[in-house]
């Protein structure tokens, strides 16, 4: 059956390479069709390397600040925050390295085992995280949606990110009442199933629970919001900042807008990094805005950069101390 399985998610890996590698040939194609390569290349040598770094460094104050919101996320239980950032930045670089979004399964498992935390309250956390970002986006959404209108893919995966979000709103409400049953129900279907010593799937699902229970509490609530809106105010600052490095002479409304067309647009399948996909999601949204496709993909270039790119090279050195158990986690998924 693990051969099976594993099998299974082998195939489902290359495939997901498999659609990414296509959409992005696509959006290449796209691409080179349309932009002047000297234009792009005198709009990159004319930024302002400045202010480039001071867009660097907010990202990294956006990261530092998803960070604190898992920390509280993860509360009662103590956990390290730098032992935390250096997760986050490992998972990212798996995230660019790697297909499939693996280093958000990563960041679970690790941070399970470093901080000696449940799984399934780690992997709870993560899922209020999604949730959440899912809602801000939709907020914005809203708020620009008289003043910038979206094309019709983005409308459409908003219908699926809205039903996500008002699934996690009822499990939230009703997690206290359903809590008690549920674990009761899925401990009987375990034991009949693989004997009466299996608590995996039970051990798993308390831990979700319990991390959506925290929640509640009205402290804990604002603070979540409160770091969630700070992240989210950072990125929208780096894509304000990299306007004016490259002398875009566009509105906050634009850096609003190009941050939900990037957060909707790279949820589907594409290469590592995004590559191609990223690059043409950013000339269609600056081309909202009447920004020429040469310079669009002259900004894209340098938020790939700033976004990615750079934040993976911290990844890489924080993965150092990890090599080791990355090789392990690698192995025993493989084998188990």
């Amino acid at each position: 059956m693990n051969e099976r399985r594993h099998a299974a998610s082998g195939r489902g890996a290359w495939l997901s390479l498999g659609v990414g590698a296509l959409l992005s040939a696509v959006a290449f194609w796209a691409i080179a069709r349309s932009v002047n390569p000297e234009a792009t290349r005198a709009a990159l040598t004319a930024s302002q390397l400045w202010l480039v770094l001071l867009a660097f460094v907010l990202q990294n104050g956006a990261t530092l600040s998803s960070v604190r919101r898992w920390q509280i996320l993860l509360q009662p239980y103590p956990t390290r925050f730098w032992g935390l950032t250096q997760l986050v930045f490992v998972a990212h670089l798996l995230n660019t390295l790697l297909p499939a979004k693996l280093g958000t399964a990563a960041r679970v498992v690790l941070a399970a085992e470093q901080e000696k935390l449940n799984a399934g309250f780690v992997l709870g956390s993560v899922a209020i995280e999604k949730v959440l970002d899912t809602l801000v986006m939709l907020v914005l959404f809203l708020v620009l949606a008289p003043f910038a209108p979206l094309p019709e893919w983005a409308r459409d995966s908003l219908g699926a990110s809205a039903l996500l979000v008002l699934l996690g709103a009822v499990l939230l409400a009703s997690v206290e009442r359903l809590r008690a049953p549920l674990l009761n129900a899925l401990a009987r279907f375990e034991t009949k199933l693989f004997g009466a010593s299996a608590q995996r799937l039970a051990d798993l699902a308390r831990g979700v629970l319990e991390s959506l229970a925290n929640l509640r509490g009205r402290r804990e609530a604002f603070a979540v919001l409160l770091w969630t809106a700070v992240m989210w105010t950072l990125g929208i600052a780096v894509n304000y900042v990299l306007f004016l490095a490259l002398n875009l002479a566009l509105t906050w409304s634009a850096a609003v807008f190009l941050l939900v067309v990037l957060q909707i647009g790279t949820r589907v399948p594409a290469l590592p990094a995004n590559l191609g996909v990223f690059h043409f999601l950013v000339i269609l949204a600056l081309g909202a805005y009447g920004v020429p496709e040469s310079a669009a993909l002259a900004y894209a270039i340098l938020l790939h950069l700033v976004v990615f790119i750079l934040p993976a090279f911290i990844g890489a050195a924080c993965a150092l101390p990890l090599s080791a158990r990355l090789i392990a986690l690698v192995t025993r998924r493989r084998y188990a």
